[in-house]
């Protein structure tokens, strides 16, 4: 990696190192592209990641000035070598078990879990990465706003992925495209029912990994109240969104809305987004996280009565005074 660049993320980790020498993460933990900067595959790579560089380790099939190996012999020989500290940090939350026992068969150092660490490093976003997002959203809110509605909820799945495709990215997820009754799940799977009203429609791009999530309920005469209810708690929400205040306190200030018309809060008001589309905090009764500038979430709040559901999301960046919703 560019060691200029290097640096310019380095204040972000600095805290890491207090109580570790290196950080080992293998591909496909996404942690690899976020301390990397790489693009492409890699797979059955690794970063080992200290205070002042950062070392990739990869079969030769990626073009790049990393150290490649050509078998698994060549591989311990490298990792033996760069390993050869006494705290090794590692990702538990993505580090499958046989690659923890491998891990502890070739160095003799201490392994401490570090996913709370990462996860803490990873939500606040520097430049690049609020860039990146914002290109996502922008290529989401383009379609969204140029589709028509038609066929049944597979065809108008695969229209919108192939579209975000024709726009150099891929699917952050999968599309969530639910009419009618449908609707009232919140993660209902595209089936072969035909358009109706109300019609939720959920996707993400991503854009050089970096993700957006956007819902729209497009309504007729039926559920028009409840999305008067939905949009305003959204509004709410951004507007209570700056540094300083507690996830849960927004959480708890849309729940308290809500009850007021007589509806309940059903999964979290929000989650954080980036190179993962739920990208490690959420806007919840159970979540400490206090918010930062430069962190950057989807806000969705969502009524599901038995016959309908209405959601309305948009992706924000916490800012000092005022959330910025990316458009």
């Amino acid at each position: 990696m560019n060691q200029k660049k290097l640096w310019k993320y380095a204040r972000h980790w600095k805290k890491i190192f207090e109580k570790i020498d290196a950080i080992f993460i293998k591909t496909p933990d996404e942690n690899f592209y976020y301390f990397t900067n790489l693009d492409g595959i890699w797979e059955n790579s690794f970063a080992i990641v200290y205070p002042d560089r950062i070392e990739v380790i990869s079969p030769p099939l990626e073009e790049a000035n990393v150290n490649f190996y050509r078998n698994k012999k060549e591989l311990e020989k490298i990792l033996k070598e760069m390993l050869a500290v006494d705290k090794i940090g590692f990702n538990g939350s993505k580090l499958s078990y046989k690659d923890f026992v491998y891990l502890k068969k070739i160095t003799k150092a201490k392994l401490i879990d570090i996913s709370d660490e990462i996860k803490k490093i990873r939500v606040i976003k520097n430049k690049e990465e609020i860039n990146l997002i914002r290109k996502a959203c922008k290529i989401s809110h383009y379609i969204i706003n140029n589709m028509e509605l038609e066929g049944n909820e597979k065809q108008m799945a695969i229209k919108i992925e192939c579209e975000i495709r024709r726009k150099g990215a891929e699917p952050a997820f999968p599309t969530i495209v639910a009419y009618g009754k449908n609707s009232s799940i919140p993660h209902h799977m595209p089936t072969n029912k035909k358009f109706s009203m109300p019609a939720l429609i959920d996707f993400g791009a991503r854009y050089k990994k970096y993700c957006s999530d956007l819902t729209r309920t497009f309504i007729a005469k039926r559920g028009k109240k409840v999305y008067e209810i939905v949009e305003t708690a959204l509004y709410m929400a951004i507007d209570e969104m700056t540094e300083g205040i507690k996830a849960k306190e927004v959480y708890e200030k849309i729940e308290k809305y809500f009850k007021k018309y007589g509806y309940k809060m059903r999964h979290a008001l929000g989650h954080s987004i980036g190179l993962l589309v739920h990208d490690g905090f959420s806007l919840s009764k159970e979540e400490s996280l206090i918010l930062r500038e430069n962190m950057v979430f989807a806000v969705e709040p969502a009524i599901y009565t038995k016959n309908y559901g209405i959601r309305i999301e948009e992706d924000v960046i916490i800012r000092k005074n005022k959330a910025e919703v990316i458009h």
